[in-house]
């Protein structure tokens, strides 16, 4: 019997940790009805301006999105994924710091818990509030018209997960800034801006110059769209899409990586000048 629990038994205590940021977090959210109201006001009024947009667009320039869809289907993947990308960023940054000013992440880093751990725990509620924000794009956007009938699920579920990899690793190297100069996120609003004008979100990347192209390349958000509209739109499978997602796990890896290295550089910087809790 001991042989069979004890696996259970580990893997219960490695969850306990997520699961405690998980709820933690969305008990706090969930409070604020508020909120939660004017966001669902916000996604309605998002989705009804690209899509009285699109029809303006549609009826111009009717090959705009180089895809065979229209510019409503084609814009309504972007925004659904630019919603990961402002949980990631700023949510995490915000969250960072307060942590840092109410003294909760000194007492959470004495813990016996690895540091990529408790990192990447304080991002699943973010994420699951993004997964709902992007649902109710997508349920909008169904109902105004987009037929999602051909989506390939397994590619767009693997698409969506290497695109939060790579969301979650930007999300870290922005809050690494944060912690180190505690007031604004300015690398977050870059990493946001280079990832809205050159990742393809409202138009296709085939229209900036070769140079912007380069640099977009070297953005999750460029790569994830590509697979996102070809498997949720144009039912393009796995191995359709193989060279994009390889390209989107090496760059979401990458950035992963510089994140989880950057939060311990600036955590290792804050103990030392004592500002780890500063107030």
């Amino acid at each position: 019997m001991s042989a069979l629990t004890g696996p259970a038994t580990s893997l219960g205590r490695a969850l306990l940790v997520p699961r405690a940021f998980f709820v933690r977090d969305r008990r706090i959210e969930t409070s604020y009805r508020a909120g939660l109201i004017l966001r669902l006001a916000s996604a309605v009024a998002t989705v009804g301006v690209f899509f009285f947009l699109s029809r303006t667009f549609d009826d111009a320039a009717p090959g705009l999105t180089t895809v065979g869809v229209s510019y409503f289907a084609f814009v309504l993947i972007g925004i659904m994924a630019q919603e990961f990308l402002s949980q990631s960023i700023g949510g995490f940054g915000g969250a960072l710091r307060e942590s840092q000013t109410t003294g909760t992440l000194e007492l959470m880093l004495l813990g016996p818990s690895r540091l990529a751990t408790l990192l990447l725990s304080s991002t699943l509620w973010l994420q699951a509030s993004a997964a709902l924000g992007a649902a109710t794009y997508l349920i909008l956007g169904v109902a105004l018209g987009v037929d999602l009938s051909r989506t390939d699920l397994p590619a767009a579920v693997l698409g969506l997960f290497l695109m939060i990899v790579g969301f979650t690793g930007m999300g870290l190297l922005a809050g690494a800034v944060v912690l180190v100069i505690k007031r604004g996120n300015p690398l977050g609003w870059a990493l946001r801006g280079a990832s809205v004008v050159l990742g393809g979100t409202l138009y296709p990347v085939e229209v900036l110059p070769a140079a912007l192209q380069a640099l977009g390349a070297l953005l999750p958000m460029t790569h994830a769209l590509r697979v996102l509209r070809g498997a949720i739109l144009q039912g393009q499978g796995i191995t359709e899409l193989v060279w994009p997602l390889v390209a989107l796990a090496v760059v979401s890896l990458a950035y992963l990586g510089l994140g989880l290295a950057a939060c311990a550089a600036a955590i290792r910087h804050a103990r030392t000048d004592g500002s780890l809790a500063q107030y």
